[in-house]
């Protein structure tokens, strides 16, 4: 059975990675709790999620950029999750299309308009009469544009590039990703009122495909401390568990694999990120 509803923006190049040889991919979908095995091409990006309108004219030009960095990123990616292809430590060049491609789609996916839409909704409370008439009506979809395009790309793009990546491959455990697959991560200070994002006191955990995560450290790591690690059921457990606090309405995984088994699904989640779904803090491997 398949489904063609799509409500988030995660790349098919991604997707293959957790799909099978006819490109088939399972969806779990949180309202739901449903799951149904489906094409990737059905299932990926919202079609036309980031048409903007500007002055009354539409424009596809970022949904052609973020093409473009996805065909960037393929080759990169391929190479990182395949232990007889990857080149260690990783070359700079690699290194620098992998953290943009991360960063972009931390930025893009729908969760992050949930946060905009969220805060535009509290300013008239926050500011009253002092709210800017810019303000009032803003619109919220060209509004997160802006920031996929501002500051927020390079800075953080320089600022993943600078911290220390752990690669972990899994031998027997596998993986599931979801429509939000960069995932902030707490440390044992992490409290409901902690700013979560590409700053985040625990890092970063973006799985790479079914048998292969990697970890990108909190600020103040470094790419010194690279490494390469194998992955256990407990390290496959926490990342999971970590994936399904995040998602908003849909998690993925390989057809033949099952690494949802005991865990309870969460409903959607709308509005701003923050940590009340998580549970207690939990050391990486």
């Amino acid at each position: 059975m398949s489904t063609s509803k799509k409500h988030h923006y995660v790349p098919q190049m991604y997707l293959r990675n957790f799909a099978d040889a006819k490109l088939r991919t399972q969806v779990v979908r949180l309202e739901t709790k449903q799951s149904t095995t489906a094409r990737i091409s059905t299932v990926a990006a919202t079609n036309h999620f980031h048409r903007l309108t500007v002055n009354g004219e539409h424009s596809l030009h970022l949904e052609d950029a973020a093409t473009a960095l996805e065909g960037r990123a393929a080759q990169p990616l391929l190479r990182l999750i395949d232990p007889g292809k990857r080149m260690w430590p990783l070359p700079d060049a690699e290194r620098l299309t992998l953290a943009f491609f991360i960063t972009f789609q931390y930025l893009r996916v729908p969760a992050a308009r949930d946060t905009f839409s969220s805060l535009v909704g509290q300013l008239p409370e926050m500011l009253g009469p002092r709210l800017p008439a810019e303000l009032q009506n803003l619109d919220v979809p060209l509004a997160h544009a802006s920031s996929m395009i501002g500051d927020a790309l390079p800075e953080g793009t320089g600022e993943l590039c600078d911290r220390s990546w752990t690669v972990i491959d899994f031998q027997r455990k596998r993986l599931a990703t979801s429509d939000v697959p960069v995932v902030p991560l707490p440390d044992e200070n992490t409290t409901e009122q902690t700013a979560a994002g590409l700053r985040s006191p625990g890092g970063l955990y973006f799985p790479l495909s079914r048998q292969t995560a990697l970890l990108i450290g909190p600020p103040g790591t470094s790419p010194e401390d690279d490494q390469i690690l194998f992955g256990n059921a407990r390290t496959a457990r926490m990342f999971t568990a970590a994936t399904l606090a995040w998602a908003r309405d849909c998690l993925f995984h390989h057809p033949d694999d099952d690494p949802l088994r005991g865990l309870d699904l969460p409903q959607p989640r709308r509005g701003e990120i923050r940590w009340e779904r998580m549970g207690p803090p939990q050391s990486a491997p």
